[in-house]
C-alpha cells in the first residue's frame, strides 16, 4: 500500500470502481487494490450506488480508514452503472485509469506498476490489458481469457477477435488506459445497455491496444451480474443494437467485420427466440441473416433458423412421439 506518498499527493493512476449490492464481495475489490506496491500514489475512487444490502457500510468503513487513498461517492439515488461510471471517471484525477468493478479482484500486487509502466513505455499505446480467470458461480471450470496470444492489438483486431471468441477481447477488470477522452461513456453509444465495448472502440482510435501474458485477476460470472442475469432474449438484443450502432459509427474500413458480426447476433437472438418460443421472431432474425451475407454464405446457420422458424411444429411432436416409443411396456 502506498503509504511513503504525502496525503494529498496527485495519483499518477486513479483506480474506478462502481458498486451495487456487493457487500459479500466488495471488501476482497478493496483490498486487491489497498494490496499495490507503486513507485507512484494511486487513488481509488468508489461510486456506491445506493446498495440494498450492506455495501454502502463496507465501503464507509474502508473511506474512514484510508482517507488519503480512497474516495467514496455515496449516491443519494440510483443512477444505474453507465451513469455512475461516468460520474466516478468525472470526479477521478490520474494521468492513467484502471477500472475494477465491485465484484471482481486483482491477484497481482505489482499490476497497476506494470501497466503505468508499459504505458510510459509506449506512448502509442492506449489501453493496456491483461489476461484474467473467469470464475463462475454455478458448476463450470474456471477458465484464463482471453484465449489469445500476448502482444500489440488494434480496433481492427479489437473487432475481429470479438466477433471470433465466445468471450471478450479486453476484460474491464484487466485494463489501464490513457486519459485520451473527455468522457467514459462517449455520446453515441450512451443508448446501449453495455459500456465496455463502446469505450474500447473509442480508446483504440487513439492508440494501439498492449495485451500482456500474464494473469492479474478474477473476473467474476454470477447470477447477480446485471449483464449475465439478463433474460437471453434481451441481451442478445442488446448486443445487436451495439453492433448496428457501431456500424453506422465506424468509418467504411471496419463495416465489412461489423456485418459478420451483425449476421452472427442476429443468428444468436433466432436461436434465443426460439428457445423462448417465439418462431415468428426466429424467422424475422432468419431474413435479417439473409440481408447480412450472401447466397451461400453461412448455409448451416441460416438452415438451422429455417428449420426452427418454419418447422417449430414438429418440435414439440418430435418430443412427444419419442415419449411415447421410450415408455415402458405396461405388461
Amino acid at each position: 500500500m502506498p503509504d511513503h506518498f504525502a496525503p494529498n499527493a496527485e495519483p499518477k493512476v486513479s483506480v474506478l470502481m462502481i458498486t451495487y449490492n456487493h457487500e459479500k464481495l466488495i471488501a476482497q475489490a478493496i483490498d486487491s487494490v489497498l494490496m499495490q506496491k507503486t513507485e507512484f500514489p494511486f487513488e481509488l475512487v468508489i461510486g456506491e450506488d445506493c446498495s440494498t444490502d450492506g455495501t454502502r457500510a463496507v465501503v464507509l468503513e474502508y473511506s474512514r480508514k484510508y482517507p488519503g487513498i480512497i474516495r467514496a461517492h455515496l449516491r443519494e439515488r440510483n443512477l444505474g452503472a453507465l451513469e455512475n461510471g461516468r460520474d466516478v471517471f468525472r470526479a477521478s484525477r490520474g494521468k492513467y485509469l484502471a477500472v475494477l468493478e465491485g465484484d471482481d479482484y486483482w491477484t497481482s500486487p505489482e499490476k497497476l506498476q506494470v501497466q503505468a509502466d508499459l504505458l510510459d513505455n509506449h506512448p502509442e499505446t492506449a489501453i493496456c490489458a491483461h489476461h484474467v480467470v473467469c470464475q463462475y458461480d454455478d458448476s463450470q471450470q474456471d477458465e484464463t481469457v482471453p484465449h489469445l496470444p500476448g502482444g500489440f492489438y488494434n480496433l481492427e483486431h479489437l473487432l475481429q477477435k470479438h466477433q471470433q471468441q465466445v468471450r471478450p477481447f479486453v476484460y474491464t477488470c484487466s485494463t489501464m488506459f490513457r486519459r485520451v477522452i473527455d468522457d467514459i461513456s462517449p455520446e453515441w453509444s450512451r443508448h446501449l445497455a453495455m459500456g465496455d465495448m463502446p469505450l474500447w472502440v473509442e480508446l483504440a482510435q487513439h492508440g494501439n491496444i498492449c495485451l500482456l501474458d500474464e494473469v492479474m485477476g478474477v473476473y467474476r460470472v454470477h447470477g447477480g451480474g446485471c449483464w449475465t442475469g439478463m433474460e437471453p432474449v434481451r441481451r442478445e438484443q442488446n448486443i445487436q443494437v451495439m453492433w448496428e450502432t457501431l456500424y453506422n459509427h465506424l468509418g467504411p474500413k471496419y463495416r465489412p467485420i461489423i456485418r459478420n458480426r451483425m449476421f452472427h447476433t442476429s443468428y444468436c437472438l433466432g436461436k434465443a427466440q426460439f428457445a423462448a418460443g417465439r418462431p415468428d421472431e426466429t424467422r424475422r432474425c432468419l431474413r435479417e441473416c439473409l440481408k447480412l451475407s450472401g447466397l451461400i454464405e453461412s448455409l448451416p446457420q441460416k438452415a438451422t433458423l429455417a428449420i426452427t422458424g418454419f418447422g417449430w411444429w414438429a418440435f414439440p411432436l418430435w418430443r412427444q412421439v419419442r415419449r411415447l416409443w421410450q415408455r415402458p411396456d405396461s405388461a
